[in-house]
């Protein structure tokens, strides 16, 4: 019963993630005038559909896997002036940015409010360490830390994350200690091997802002800027991390994964949930956008080339047929990671 909520949280969760990316290309295409036959939340045979008053077909499909919104002159040619295929290529390409950007834009908005409600913002000031810690040797309580390695810090969130990342290995920290501006060589901390990847373990806990200063309205602003950046910083590390190959195929998780996920977040807390559905959010938003034919991405630089060159560069049906081969490629590697967590459930 429980593994079934945990299920039912996360299809709502997806669609709901589905739905606002869906509705950024509807909206714009909308806003063009560009006539939209169909707007599908999931994919598969459909379960329930009704036309809206403009001719557009609403649909709810049967598996909550993803969505769709398609256009007349999407697929094809049309007659029509107003149809897709008859866009110049910058509206094409606000129309195709569109989804992308409103996961990440709700992302940042999400985070911005769990900062304002958030009773105690993190600072970068040690207050503790551990009993096992060994950073210790060369950082005190009480040292301001403002840069990890050649990253500067804002937040006590970043300030985690960039230890956790770069201090699988001796690095240099920059303190703020009694008014004076100080490099700390070679800080060592203790270290974990986590889905595949070396991280360090952060062995000191952080005054809470609130104990150092009085907190203001721009205080949270701040946090909430800081803490979107990161965000976005961590998407591209994750990223990155799985290309070049730190992070190994433990660190990439499916549909069975993010159920899973789900359960474990949602078992601590409302606060921790909404958290992982800001980085999911994130995370869709930013992967769309990258130059991959079979994503917004790829079909944002195919127009960015028309665009430039003034006219239609690469054929259409040349188009399709690269973004066909994507997506067999990118369907096939989306079973291998699902696989994989069946694999991790046993």
């Amino acid at each position: 019963m429980e593994t079934i909520f945990y299920l039912l949280i996360t299809v709502l969760v997806i669609g709901f993630l589905t739905f606002i990316h869906e509705f950024g290309h509807f909206f714009f295409a909308r806003l063009f005038k560009v006539p939209v036959l169909e707007f599908a939340i999931g994919m598969g045979p459909k379960i329930y559909s009704w036309t809206g008053k403009q001719g557009t077909k609403y649909a709810l499909r049967a598996f909550p896997i993803g969505g769709f919104v398609q256009m007349e002159g999407e697929e094809g040619t049309s007659e029509n002036p107003m149809a897709y295929n008859n866009l110049n290529p910058w509206k094409k390409i606000v129309v195709t940015a569109a989804g992308p950007i409103v996961n990440i834009v709700f992302a940042i908005i999400v985070m911005f409010a769990l900062v304002i409600c958030s009773p105690n913002l993190g600072s970068t000031t040690i207050g503790v360490f551990e009993d096992d810690a060994i950073s210790n040797q060369k950082l005190m309580e009480w040292d301001e830390i403002v840069q990890v390695g050649d990253v500067k810090v804002h937040t006590g969130e970043e300030l985690v994350y960039e230890i956790m990342m770069q201090g699988y290995e001796a690095i240099d920290i920059v303190v703020i200690r009694n008014g004076e501006r100080l490099v700390i060589e070679d800080v060592v901390f203790n270290t974990v091997e986590e889905q595949g990847a070396v991280l360090a373990v952060v062995d000191f806990r952080l005054f809470a802002l609130s104990v150092l200063d009085d907190v203001t309205f721009f205080d949270y602003l701040y946090q909430a800027f800081y803490r979107s950046i990161n965000m976005v910083k961590m998407v591209y590390d994750s990223l990155w991390g799985m290309i070049t190959g730190r992070f190994g195929m433990d660190a990439m998780s499916g549909p069975i994964g993010i159920v899973e996920t789900v359960g474990q977040v949602a078992k601590v807390s409302i606060g921790s949930l909404v958290n992982l559905i800001v980085m999911i959010s994130m995370n869709l938003g930013i992967f769309n956008l990258l130059p991959i034919p079979a994503l917004d991405g790829g079909r944002i630089v195919f127009h960015l080339i028309d665009g430039i060159a003034g006219r239609k560069v690469i054929k259409k049906e040349i188009e399709d047929n690269i973004t066909a081969i994507t997506m067999i490629l990118l369907l096939g590697f989306m079973l291998l990671i699902s696989i994989k967590d069946v694999m991790n459930l046993f």
